[in-house]
């Protein structure tokens, strides 16, 4: 080890690949944590190069955001017709799956539509332990019911 590395190492300081500047450890990402090996460009450095580089292909990586999302989308819709399939409305029995919705009867996070589009299986999951199954007309005669302001207007 020459002098210069001693001082380094002894200051705990780095000097960048792309910059050169000296700069602190701390400054620098780790290469392999468990050996204490730090990466050779700064960590500003190193967001530069990564948001350059992901400008330059934003096309590509967004792209490759659509196809995965579209899978999930696909995936979350595939589940939810099966669980559809497998109930019926507790009003009236009806199973036809395109017309059984599902009811909220507790604290309710988001329509189980909305979490199909940006959400995993198992917040879809979560959400439909709160809900019953109700054909689309079972469901608007509770909803209803249950409403003061619909009691005003409609006779039932």
């Amino acid at each position: 080890m020459d002098f210069e590395d001693q001082i380094r190492y002894t200051l705990k300081v780095k000097q960048c690949v792309r910059c050169k500047k000296i700069k602190s450890l701390e400054e620098f990402n780790f290469k392999f944590k468990s050996l204490g090996i730090r990466q050779k460009t700064c960590k500003t450095c190193t967001r530069r190069e990564v948001r350059n580089h992901y400008n330059n292909n934003r096309d590509y990586y967004l792209h490759k955001a659509k196809k995965r999302n579209s899978i999930i989308r696909k995936q979350n819709r595939e589940y939810v017709l099966n669980y559809l399939l497998k109930y019926s409305c507790v009003d009236c029995g009806e199973n036809d799956p395109v017309v059984l919705e599902f009811d909220h009867s507790k604290n309710k996070i988001s329509d189980i539509s909305h979490l199909i589009k940006n959400s995993t299986i198992k917040k879809i999951e979560e959400e439909m332990k709160k809900c019953e199954v109700r054909c689309a007309n079972c469901h608007r005669r509770k909803t209803a019911r249950n409403n003061i302001w619909y009691r005003n207007r409609l006779p039932l």
